[in-house]
């Protein structure tokens, strides 16, 4: 009796981690799909910085609620390691973050391109590789992964930032970007990522990947037709921070019950917390618009030099797993 009711539970608890996944996996599809119609009647386009008040506080917000997940890359670790250890990896990430954020300050071109295409693979070659271990993949190799991760981290992050109304945002920000991001560049650039893309759709269709297909052209219809700031908010939030928190739980706690998820994200918490105090901080001292564009650039170069050693941290994370996937495409036993 004892062992029929453990088998019972072995099959509720693996039938609860595929459903789970495939949850996860159907938010992110669900929000970018339903966003685009709705930017569409709202006329919260890429043609227009006029978005509804409502649509932008809502942006915020699921901004906001993805920001936790680039806290908790400790957890990726895997093992417990040494006070002295910790320390000295939190003195080099600090270190790294707040290099890349003075780069990106003193020098907006050079500096914002190479943190651009940085973002570009991170976000691209970690969506890739945590929505293979959700959906129960092999992992990819060779040029197909190179390829599909360019594509799947342009579609969110080049086509929103080169829209007309991203680009007119930057240049109020930070004028001296306009010398760098000339109207040449952006068309050349939207041009490359859409062959780009559909390049890739017909690697994924020959292959047989109907889905990862459907989820590149919603990625690419959502930055060429949303508002950026809508576009990257959705993405950001039930997209690749979901994704990656999810993978966390099951590394973790081996599976992606609500509650594992949840306690990933309560982890990054204080970043969240930590980030609100600063913003508000900033928007009170702020005596005019020009000082308000000042404080939001510093705030977005700091943003991209915390990027920084976050991506160097996911990409080894990404690497370990790859190596430990099985041969049946499941990967190894989370790490408790």
């Amino acid at each position: 009796m004892a062992l029929v009711e453990l088998r019972h539970d072995l099959r509720g608890d693996s039938v609860f981690l595929v459903s789970g996944r495939q949850v996860v996996l159907n938010i992110g599809l669900v929000a970018v799909v339903l966003a685009i119609p709705i930017s569409i009647v709202t006329r919260s386009t890429t043609m227009t910085t006029d978005v509804p008040g409502w649509m932008i506080g809502a942006a915020i917000v699921a901004i906001a609620v993805g920001i936790p997940h680039g806290a908790v890359d400790h957890l990726t670790l895997g093992r417990s390691l040494p006070g002295r250890t910790i320390l000295g990896l939190g003195i080099a990430y600090l270190g790294i973050a707040l290099a890349a954020a003075a780069a990106v300050i003193l020098l907006p071109g050079v500096a914002f391109i190479a943190v651009l295409a940085m973002t570009v693979w991170h976000f691209g070659a970690g969506d890739v590789e945590a929505s293979r271990e959700l959906d129960g993949a092999p992992p990819e190799t060779g040029s197909t992964r190179i390829l599909h991760a360019i594509a799947a981290g342009s579609a969110p992050v080049l086509l929103p930032l080169t829209s007309p109304a991203a680009v007119s945002t930057l240049y109020a920000i930070q004028p001296r970007l306009a010398q760098v991001f000339t109207p040449a560049l952006i068309t050349g650039v939207r041009i490359a990522v859409l062959s780009l893309i559909v390049i890739t759709l017909v690697v994924l269709i020959q292959q047989g990947r109907m889905r990862a297909a459907i989820e590149l052209t919603a990625l690419a219809v959502l930055g060429y037709v949303v508002a950026p700031l809508i576009a990257f908010a959705v993405y950001f939030a039930f997209w690749h921070s979901l994704r990656h928190t999810a993978r966390l739980a099951e590394y973790r706690f081996g599976t992606v019950r609500p509650r594992a998820v949840g306690r990933i994200f309560l982890l990054g918490l204080p970043a969240l917390i930590g980030t609100v105090l600063v913003v508000a901080v900033l928007v009170s001292t702020a005596s005019s618009l020009s000082i308000s564009a000042a404080w939001l650039w510093f705030g977005l170069a700091l943003v991209w030099g915390l990027t920084v050693p976050h991506m160097v941290m996911v990409s080894l994370f990404d690497h370990h797993r790859r190596r430990s996937a099985r041969p049946n495409g499941l990967t190894s036993t989370p790490t408790r």
